[in-house]
């Protein structure tokens, strides 16, 4: 370690800079006279500083978290999407992990023993584990890559079968959740004019809410042609364009200008309401409310599901291409619902505005 002091002027005024080379790494530090430059704790204040910045092995977790969080989003940021969606999940399930362990202790401290112990610590599903044990896995595996006391490899559950995760109790596959020929009707009737046409967009194109339906232009339609989505507007990175079921034209305006304004959680929760009154004809006889009835509940993702079970039986392929799947076993799982068929499908694609 090498310390030296001198005088230097730092914004017009004489100050006293104590420079500090250690381990490769020059760190300095001003004070107003000599005298404090000499007698500064210069042991101390490295110990503390090295608290705050990786140190190899002795690297503790909190400082890699704030490493790694930074290098994900390096990797992945995109000026173009409105939200960091992936790099907020993966924040707060790792930094979930750091409580429950202590985000003080160091990264070299972790198990696998600890993390199974972590995963099996809460009353959480088995797909829920899988989540937030693989974002764990992740993170040591990256700290394992920067030395930072991990042995990267030793973080794949294929060479460490410690880290396998079994299911604890029978797992029930149930079909995805869709809307129903009239409930679509009725929802699209029901919405405010103001984002009817992206919902439309939403249920005859099965494009996905977030990102890709929240960063449409009417500039990015080809009216009765296509309709094209930009590579840094899509989940995947990838640029994709698709050609519409030909009813979809009637509920998209010819000339818009802007932004496809997107669908919010309160217009659909008020237009599925405003449909379930009208289908029990409780829309204008004076009962407020509806009486009580809540009528039909809009599934999560439904507009993206029902494209998925109903666009199956028009064409696998389309349908695939235009969700913007490339695996056509995790749609045939999460999208398509055996309880529709080839004639709800026909009838799907006919409705018009």
């Amino acid at each position: 370690m090498k310390i030296s002091i001198a005088r230097r002027k730092v914004r017009n005024k004489d100050m006293w800079a104590l420079t500090v080379s250690h381990e490769g790494k020059r760190k300095r530090k001003f004070f107003n006279t000599q005298v404090e430059a000499k007698q500064f704790d210069v042991l101390g204040w490295l110990a503390g500083e090295s608290k705050k910045e990786p140190a190899g092995d002795k690297t503790i977790l909190s400082v890699a978290f704030d490493q790694y969080i930074l290098a994900y989003g390096k990797r992945n940021d995109n000026d173009h999407k409105p939200r960091q969606k992936g790099k907020a999940t993966t924040e707060d399930r790792v930094m979930k992990f750091l409580r429950w362990f202590g985000a003080d202790r160091l990264v070299s401290e972790v198990t696998s023993e600890d993390y199974i112990e972590y995963v099996n610590s809460g009353n959480w599903s088995h797909k829920t584990k899988l989540g937030y044990g693989g974002a764990v896995k992740i993170f040591m595996a990256w700290c394992g890559s920067k030395g930072y006391g991990q042995i990267k490899e030793q973080w794949y559950s294929t060479v460490n079968k410690g880290l396998q995760i079994e299911a604890t109790k029978k797992e029930f596959a149930k079909l995805p959740g869709i809307c129903s020929i009239e409930e679509t009707k009725g929802i699209l009737g029901a919405i405010h004019e103001k984002y009817r046409p992206a919902l439309a967009v939403m249920f005859f194109t099965g494009i996905r809410a977030e990102i890709e339906m929240e960063m449409l232009r009417y500039s990015d339609i080809q009216w009765g042609k296509r309709i094209g989505l930009m590579a840094e507007r899509t989940k995947t990175g990838r640029e994709r364009w698709i050609i519409p079921p030909d009813n979809l034209w009637s509920w998209v305006p010819k000339n818009g200008k802007g932004m496809v304004n997107p669908v919010t959680y309160n217009a659909l929760s008020q237009a599925r309401a405003l449909a379930s009154k009208r289908a029990f004809g409780w829309e204008n006889n004076g009962r407020r409310g509806g009486g009580g009835v809540t009528g039909f509940t809009y599934p999560a993702n439904g507009a993206r599901h029902s494209f998925g079970s109903y666009g199956y039986w028009r064409d696998f392929a389309w349908a695939l291409d235009t969700m913007g799947h490339m695996s056509s076993e995790v749609f045939l799982s999460n999208y398509k619902n055996n309880r529709v068929g080839k004639e709800e499908s026909d009838e799907f694609f006919n409705i018009k505005m």
